[in-house]
């Protein structure tokens, strides 16, 4: 197993635990992404686009925490809320991250060869 096959198992181990525990299970959900972040740019390519398949579902199916803020911000309620839906955007940009790092390491290695 390489290093980040290794990454991307706690990643994953760290996704099904933030679907399950309540309250931070949307932090754990984050640091899997970043940690898949990790695998995928030592090249654990596969396990880390099953990592972000995971955490997309649990962040949009289990996390109620984005619900509540997307229900905020669609009622008007603002200003009792920041500005910007930080929580969604966090999450989006985490799950995307995993994605560019196995684009930009794709990228790299087709410019040594």
């Amino acid at each position: 197993m390489s290093t980040g096959n290794g990454f991307c198992l706690a990643a994953i181990i760290l996704a099904v635990l933030g679907a399950v525990v309540p309250g931070v299970g949307l932090f754990l959900g984050w640091g899997g992404l970043v940690l898949a972040t990790i695998g995928a740019w030592q090249g654990a390519t596969g396990m880390a686009v099953a990592v972000v398949a995971l955490s997309a579902v649990v962040f949009w199916l289990l996390t109620p925490s984005l619900w509540v803020e997307a229900m905020i911000h669609r009622a008007g309620f603002v200003e009792v809320a920041d500005e910007a839906p930080m929580l969604r955007i966090v999450s989006i940009g985490l799950l995307v991250a995993p994605l560019v790092a196995i684009a930009i390491r794709k990228k790299q290695e087709g410019a040594r060869q």
